[in-house]
């Protein structure tokens, strides 16, 4: 995988689900939550879709449609939603900004409205930043944290809005910074984690979106122990979760606990097979994650077999440059 491409994919893991998130525990807002988590985005988008037709495309639902499209394409590593997605970021700002435009505006709307569209800004961002803009991908990332910035001060206690900021403190003073060369940003990776923790506080379903960021940045930070018990309290409250699982096996397959990787992996794949939306690629990549831990054990008859079966079904798979990827490494497994 190109270096840049390795990054991007990184530093974009957190924008899966942000947006996704409460200010209050509506039941809908909660079930949309619950139904992206466990990867019924079909559901979660009628769902999201009614509401935006009772509410004459008011800016929550709209957001959480976003957020919604955003984890659907993230999952099946496809941008086929990206014109949707865009006009609905588009939309959002545009519609923040009348808003804004009006006097003596309350401070609790103002705090909504910037979190609106940090969160707009932030997704608009991620997308720039898949498609190798990085410089757009950088300044549309400051606006967002300019506006989420604004919106907890006007307002601390929305502790959502600090996973933006955390996340965003994060990837830039790492993954960002290294691919767009800028060695004097500053280190924030600290004071990231420390808003990632924070938004965690809030009691609704999207402490468990800071919770599956905080996992991943945490390995990343080598901090792996720590990474482990949030990881388990995400299969916990959601045992059905491909999210939760990937993040819970990543644990162990990067602190080279080799033999729990393989459970934790193992236990995806029947996850995977038995989910009515899963992405087939996500088998793929699950057996050539297996085949890699059993070489690293030693197992390589085993992860020979593993090869085997997945050039057997090589055919099954969308040719894509991740799944040529895989393939590639599966034929490596197998001559090695």
């Amino acid at each position: 995988m190109n270096t840049k491409r390795h990054i991007f994919l990184l530093c974009s893991s957190w924008l899966i689900f942000w947006g996704s998130l409460s200010f209050a525990q509506q039941p809908w807002i909660e079930q949309v939550t619950s139904l992206t988590i466990d990867g019924y985005f079909k559901k979660a988008e009628a769902l999201v879709n009614q509401k935006i037709a009772e509410t004459d495309s008011a800016l929550a639902p709209c957001l959480y449609l976003a957020s919604v499209l955003n984890s659907r394409m993230t999952h099946y590593e496809s941008n086929d939603q990206a014109g949707r997605f865009t006009r609905l970021l588009h939309f959002i700002i545009n519609k923040v900004n009348q808003q804004l435009d009006q006097p003596n505006l309350p401070d609790s709307l103002l705090a909504r409205l910037y979190f609106y569209r940090g969160s707009a800004y932030g997704y608009l961002g991620f997308f720039q930043g898949q498609n190798g803009q990085w410089f757009k991908a950088l300044k549309n990332g400051l606006k967002a944290i300019d506006d989420l910035t604004a919106c907890t001060k006007l307002d601390s206690t929305l502790f959502e809005a600090y996973l933006g900021l955390g996340t965003y403190k994060y990837w830039r003073s790492t993954k960002l910074k290294a691919v767009l060369w800028l060695p004097f940003l500053k280190d924030l990776r600290e004071e990231g984690i420390a808003d990632i923790k924070r938004a965690m506080r809030t009691s609704s379903n999207s402490r468990y979106m800071a919770l599956h960021q905080l996992v991943y940045i945490l390995i990343d930070y080598k901090h792996y122990a720590e990474a482990q018990k949030y990881a388990e309290q995400g299969i916990q409250k959601f045992p059905q979760s491909q999210f939760m699982w990937w993040a819970y096996a990543h644990v162990f397959f990067k602190s080279h606990q080799y033999h729990k990787a393989i459970k934790a992996y193992s236990h995806l794949l029947k996850l995977i097979k038995s989910h009515p939306e899963s992405n087939p690629s996500h088998w793929l990549d699950c057996q050539v994650r297996l085949a890699e831990v059993y070489k690293r054990l030693g197992q390589t008859q085993q992860a020979k077999q593993l090869a085997r079966l997945i050039l057997k079904h090589q055919k099954d798979f969308p040719d894509t440059e991740k799944n040529r990827q895989r393939l590639a490494h599966a034929r490596e497994l197998l001559n090695s």
